[in-house]
């Protein structure tokens, strides 16, 4: 069964490969932990508003 991908975590990998950014940066740079950040990038978890806003700041 093939999921589609949610905006913000195609967003995040977009960002990663454009600026050659590891997990363990951009998790950094977020300040999320890099399992928050690899469950939201395979959509095992959805990210709340405030998390939204934060990843979007930030890949800004």
């Amino acid at each position: 069964m093939e999921r589609k991908m949610n905006n913000i975590a195609e967003e995040i990998i977009n960002y990663q490969k454009d600026h050659d950014i590891p997990d363990t940066l951009l998790a950094f740079k977020l300040h999320f932990s890099v399992e928050e950040l690899h469950d939201i990038k395979s959509m095992e978890k959805s990210p709340n508003q405030d998390e939204v806003n934060i990843i979007k700041q930030t890949l800004a």
